[in-house]
């Protein structure tokens, strides 16, 4: 059996797609021989942590970890916090501080590509003594971080074997640079180290149809490796029907996702019908912004709001399961039509009806449409949005929820999806 060394900063106790990624490669790569060997980093700064996921990983696996110089822990001590947690996304970016600005600064100019690069170091290293003690005939890396590809870079000088850089998200383009104060020279810097990965790696991997156009030209060898679904998250789990009709959102909830066209609709369909309004529970599982529990507190709906926290993934796949209506959000950003977030597949693995918003010429839109689910709408179409809420609740109160098919979607599974990775493997490496 071949072996490949996987790159990956998030890996379990951290959670979130981040992790289940290649955690979910992991599982399903010796299916098709190909051994994983696993460096990540010891005592990350991960957003939320789940040890649930400790679960998955296949048995005897090899996991190398490497200590990190971690800023997230500096700027934690010095706002008097003992967490070392990194925030998510845009959460908590839009912060007007002095402290919280000056932060952003030295972030944005003074660590780049991104937080995280304090690990390279100390993680080639590491690899250094993975390369002694196997046979490594292949290395993937996966970012974010970004950083993650400059380790893979240096091992490739060093060991001469076939790279994988694997994108989970846009690198300089990445909606959350908006964010950032960057200098003109950090900008160039960043974007010289994204063509320096894209023009050294044998190939390159991404999660959406858009990046794939992003990349293409001047990329090798670039392929399409949805996220996907593990099925057997599913195996096992009943949906459970709710007391109250249930719109659920499961994951983190970034600002610029902040649905107040929805909440809008659901203070409307409450103020006129009374049943409505008394059988209506908004549920929000993750990490949460405080704008959008702002919005729903001036929109009259606090009283019908859940926030769970973050949730392990089985409580949070079940938690899909048992909603009347699960809400998708694309975030609002330049470029958002290239965005799928691996939430998505799970939703649709649920069978349930999804109140999608976002760019309806995207990616994400697509998908809808090859799964033959509801289909996108604008931020801004208030009427079929209140039409797809209203049939919902209907459906809900006559117990008759539809329930989609998912015996399409097995080209949408992780193990589906690892074959294809392990294909890309065996070309490279022969």
């Amino acid at each position: 059996m071949k072996k490949v060394l996987i790159i990956t900063y998030y890996w379990p106790p951290g959670s979130g797609p981040g992790v289940q990624r290649f955690l979910k490669f992991s599982k399903y790569l010796r299916e098709f021989a190909w051994e994983p060997v696993i460096l990540t980093v010891d005592n990350g700064s991960y957003p939320s942590i789940d040890q649930s996921l400790e679960q998955d990983i296949p048995n005897a696996l090899h996991v190398y970890r490497s200590q990190s110089f971690e800023p997230f822990r500096w700027y934690n001590l010095l706002k008097g916090k003992t967490s070392k947690n990194a925030s998510v996304g845009a959460i908590g970016l839009q912060s007007r501080s002095f402290f919280q600005r000056l932060a952003l600064y030295i972030r944005a100019n003074f660590f780049i590509p991104d937080a995280r690069v304090g690990w390279n170091r100390f993680a080639i290293k590491k690899a250094r003594t993975i390369f002694k003690e196997h046979d490594i005939d292949a290395i993937i890396s996966t970012g974010p971080p970004h950083s993650s590809h400059l380790i893979a870079d240096a091992l490739k000088r060093i060991y001469k074997k076939p790279w994988i850089a694997d994108l989970r998200d846009p690198w300089t383009t990445v909606f959350y640079n908006a964010y950032f104060p960057r200098t003109e020279s950090a900008k160039k810097k960043d974007k010289q180290l994204e063509d320096l990965v894209l023009k050294n790696a044998d190939s390159v991997s991404v999660v959406s149809q858009g990046m794939h156009d992003e990349f293409s030209d001047r990329a090798n060898g670039i392929s399409l490796i949805y996220n996907g679904f593990d099925d057997a998250d599913f195996k096992g789990l009943k949906k459970v029907k709710n007391d109250k009709f249930t719109i659920a959102y499961v994951g983190n909830f970034k600002p610029n996702q902040n649905a107040v066209l929805v909440w809008e609709c659901l203070k409307e369909l409450g103020d006129k019908n009374a049943q409505f309004k008394s059988d209506l529970n908004i549920s929000l599982t993750g990490n949460i912004d405080s704008s959008v529990v702002n919005s729903l507190q001036e929109n009259g709906l606090k009283e019908h709001l859940s926030i769970e926290g973050f949730a392990a993934h089985h409580t949070a796949v079940q938690r899909m399961l048992d909603a009347s209506l699960l809400l998708f959000v694309i975030p609002v950003s330049e470029r958002n039509h290239l965005i799928i977030t691996g939430k998505l597949f799970e939703y649709l693995a649920t069978g349930n009806p999804i109140l999608a918003i976002g760019p309806t010429n995207g990616n994400a839109s697509a998908l809808l449409k090859d799964a033959q689910r509801d289909e996108m709408l604008e931020y801004n179409d208030k009427d079929n949005i209140l039409l797809q809420i209203e049939i919902a609740y209907t459906s809900w109160k006559i117990n008759s929820i539809p329930q989609y098919s998912i015996n399409d979607l097995e080209r949408f599974t992780r193990r589906g999806l690892t074959e294809k990775l392990a294909n890309k493997l065996n070309e490279l490496s022969k």
